[in-house]
């Protein structure tokens, strides 16, 4: 019994680690474009515009595997069409992360329109799949609607903060994830 109680808490404690990590990247990418605003990331001719660019990759990195890892763990609670949003929005920000490094530090800027094309995936994405959970009550209605805003918060005020709104939002549903009731955790194992 204590080993299915412990294998129906890893998904969850997995996936909420993730989205909580993710939410820090974001933060953290915040307060350092905040705390040197000067960083030339696109150059990464200097040791800080390649932390820039190492906490974009973290952070649209784990934010996309934590979509895909939610939408894997909700597979049989979402519509079909909910598990497909859910890992193309998690799919594109994997891309996104990835294009955005070696855009800058590769200097190959062609990946510049990969990543705008991942980025606009994921936040449409996601914004999408936050209302897909949302509608699908597979977990409380306000994590679905954290996905959503924070995405949508982050898309509208990019450059004023909206990195906080996202990273807030994660680190929220990751916690929710994290802390589950154990007859919770099993209901999404079973």
């Amino acid at each position: 019994m204590q080993q299915r109680e412990e294998a129906s808490r890893t998904p969850s404690i997995i996936v909420g680690g993730v989205a909580i990590s993710g939410g820090v990247a974001f933060i953290a990418g915040e307060a350092l474009s905040r705390a040197r605003p000067g960083i030339d990331f696109v150059a990464c001719a200097t040791g800080a515009a390649y932390l820039v660019n190492v906490i974009d990759l973290l952070k649209y990195g784990l934010l996309g595997i934590a979509l895909l890892l939610l939408a894997r763990m909700l597979e049989d609670r979402l519509s079909r069409t909910g598990r497909v949003v859910g890992r193309v929005a998690g799919a594109g920000f994997v891309v996104t992360g990835v294009a955005n490094g070696i855009e800058h530090c590769a200097h190959l800027d062609a990946l510049g329109l990969v990543y705008v094309a991942g980025v606009l995936t994921g936040l449409l994405g996601a914004a999408v799949f936050g209302l897909v959970t949302v509608r699908s009550r597979a977990l409380s209605t306000w994590v679905g609607w954290a996905i959503s805003l924070g995405v949508l918060g982050f898309m509208a005020a990019a450059q004023q903060g909206g990195a906080i709104l996202i990273g807030v939002a994660l680190i929220a549903v990751g916690f929710n994830l994290v802390t589950l009731p154990v007859e919770r955790r099993n209901a999404l194992a079973a």
